[in-house]
């Protein structure tokens, strides 16, 4: 049986989108990586390939709050004797609940907020359930956006089809859920349609998050595994033995000090599955057919900073893992995927209920029993059905997800997906797209509004190139396109034209980007943002650039300045308090630093991995401990600093080390 209805729970807002085109400033996806002599020449094949240059077409979500209220999310239910999922269409279609009524016990991590935090690839990202990462790394650009929801009728029952159009590697991807009667297990399809004629770099993780208990285990049939982790601005993949590594029994997350991610090596031929075991022998087995070569665990860490992650994400003494199943073997690879192809493979997510004494002895007997359990519950994996698109007697429409798949239906003049529908929308977030496509024309808004999307590739290029009437916006937004085509000449001239034609803050905050980040002329950079920022003053956005700026070349009192002249809600977001206490750090100003960075201070929009509040405090504090003593600061004392440290311990509050 397949319902929908409403699913109520605190809630933080989304907020708006930013509106400004990745300029290089996603870091996230600039991050570097090294590998140890421990990963071999064949292992090494497609690590590093695919990996994309510039977020968009897509824009940032960084609006949102940590206020959270009542909301009710649009839900659908799968429900039979034995189980209840539950999805989330609006949150990129997030598996959020799989509960066992014969057990009474709930499968998966239920965050029992939704708390928006900045983790991945378009900034937001909450915890909790199944996350379905498509395409690129760094989660899926969708996470926090509606998915296209249907149901389809077949004789074997109802399957809920959630879908949409990735529009950075141009494919169509599936969530497929069937939950038969009398099923202890949910099974779910996923495909990838390219039909295209291009080779596409593919990626594919199902992120399943689990609570973390001192008791939770985590089983799977391997003996090696690629351990990878974060030092400082790259990352490291080296090889680590399972269960137990350099003297830790790994397989126990409570055992690990700090934020890692285990890459299971599970024999090429052996099923491919991954299971916890809580106190009582008791979790979440899943396992799915032999294209999900990749397992992984991700765990927060002991240590303080990883504790607070969790925390931030959700509430306190909320704690959970991630089991992942993949595509590759590791998160560091996209692989090739051939035009006029579909993938798919289909997962089960079951209950896991074992012996508590064989769960948690010798770690070979409890993977082996767990495998005689799960051919007992589910069957060979490497078997698993779901009924197929010829047993489909009717499709419905449930809730509607982006106009892009139409789109871009109307540039090929052919269906994007051998199935999937993707109906007409009237919608502001593609409106001037589909009037140039139809009329060929694209007349400006008024120059204050901000852009509400982006384009990109060779067949926009010429429709903006080939206006009869060019003007301020399209020359804009082919800058944009021209930029995300690895054209950063032509960008610049096209948004220099831009700005003669008319002046636009959007445009001159562009070529700030391009002078900070690609041509590293600072001067130029600066000049341009606070040009943009005469023309438009109040928006968030241009303030936090003009202010990172500002504070990073030594015109900390003209930040300052202009932080003082802010509207209050302005002066009240995180990160611009932040760059004000760093100004005056700078300045020595260090009393007023001291009412911002404190174990109140809060930044709702801090980075995974980030370490500015921590750096900052200490910068802070070892300055002050210094004036106290009548000495003069000198950052290479090191003895002065473990004094200062021990008097100004760093407040859990707003300790975010993942890694040290």
């Amino acid at each position: 049986m397949i319902k929908f209805e409403d699913f109520v729970m605190p809630a933080a807002s989304l907020g708006p989108v930013n509106p400004m085109p990745d300029i290089k400033n996603v870091s996230y996806i600039h991050a570097g990586y090294e590998m140890t002599d421990k990963v071999t020449q064949e292992e090494r094949t497609y690590i590093g390939h695919g990996m994309i240059p510039t977020l968009l077409p897509y824009l940032t979500q960084d609006g949102y709050d940590r206020d959270r209220k009542p909301r009710a999310f649009k839900a659908a239910v799968l429900e039979n004797s034995r189980l209840k999922a539950i999805f989330l269409p609006e949150l990129g279609g997030r598996l959020w609940s799989i509960f066992d009524k014969k057990e009474n016990k709930e499968l998966l991590y239920v965050n029992p907020v939704f708390q928006p935090g900045n983790l991945a690839l378009r900034n937001a990202w909450f915890s909790g359930g199944v996350e379905f990462n498509v395409g690129i790394k760094g989660h899926n650009p969708m996470t926090c956006s509606p998915m296209w929801c249907a149901v389809d009728k077949t004789e074997k029952g109802d399957v809920l089809r959630l879908y949409e159009y990735e529009r950075i590697r141009g494919v169509v991807y599936s969530i497929s859920a069937y939950l038969p009667e009398e099923s202890p297990a949910l099974y779910i399809k996923c495909r990838i349609e390219n039909t295209t004629e291009e080779t596409k770099h593919m990626y594919w993780w199902s992120n399943i998050a689990v609570p973390e208990t001192p008791e939770t285990r985590v089983l799977v049939p391997a003996d090696d595994s690629f351990l990878c982790f974060y030092n400082a601005d790259h990352y490291v993949l080296d090889k680590a033995s399972i269960p137990v590594f350099e003297g830790v029994d790994v397989s126990y997350p409570t055992n690990i000090v700090a934020a890692r991610d285990y890459f299971y090596k599970i024999p090429k031929d052996h099923y491919k599955w991954i299971a916890t075991a809580d106190k009582d022998g008791f979790g979440l087995l899943h396992c799915s057919t032999k294209e999900q070569i990749g397992r992984k665990l991700f765990v927060w860490g002991m240590n303080p900073g990883g504790r607070h992650w969790n925390e931030w994400l959700s509430v306190p003494d909320s704690n959970y893992i991630e089991i992942q199943a993949g595509l590759a073997h590791t998160q560091l690879e996209h692989i090739p995927m051939k035009g006029n192809t579909a993938w798919e493979w289909v997962e089960a997510y079951t209950a896991m209920s074992g012996k508590p004494e064989v769960m948690h002895g010798d770690y070979r007997t409890a993977v082996n029993e767990i495998e005689t359990y799960m051919l007992d519950r589910v069957g060979d994996p490497n078997k698993l059905t779901f009924p197929t698109r010829d047993e489909v007697i009717s499709t419905e429409i449930i809730y509607r997800g982006s106009d892009w798949g139409a789109i871009e239906e109307s540039i090929r003049d052919a269906r994007i997906s051998d199935h999937l529908a993707f109906p007409k929308q009237s919608v502001e977030e593609t409106a001037e797209w589909t009037n140039l496509l139809e009329t060929g024309t694209f007349p400006p808004p008024d120059v204050n509004r901000a852009p509400v999307s982006y384009v990109a590739g060779e067949f926009w290029r010429e429709k903006l190139e080939n206006l009869a009437e060019p003007n301020w916006y399209s020359l804009l937004h082919l800058g944009v396109v021209k930029y995300g085509m690895g054209d950063s000449e032509g960008a610049m001239k096209a948004w220099q034209e831009s700005v003669k034609m008319t002046p636009s803050a959007w445009a001159l905050r562009n070529i700030s980007m391009l002078y900070k980040n690609e041509l590293g002329d600072m001067d130029k950079a600066r000049e341009c943002i606070l040009k943009a920022f005469e023309l438009i003053s109040d928006h968030v956005v241009l303030c936090k650039e003009v202010a990172m700026q500002l504070t990073a070349d030594g015109n900390d009192a003209l930040w300052l300045e202009i932080y003082d002249k802010l509207p209050a809600n302005l002066k009240a977001v995180g990160r611009l308090r932040l760059y004000r206490a760093i100004a005056c750090i700078n300045l020595d100003r260090l009393e007023e630093a001291k009412e911002v960075i404190n174990a109140d201070f809060v930044m709702s929009d801090i980075k995974e991995g980030e370490l500015s509040v921590s750096h900052y405090w200490f910068e802070l504090y070892r300055r002050v401990y210094a004036k106290e003593l009548g000495k003069a600061y000198d950052p290479d004392n090191k003895e002065m600093a473990k004094a200062a440290d021990a008097k100004y311990p760093l407040p859990r509050e707003i300790d975010f080390r993942m890694h040290d």
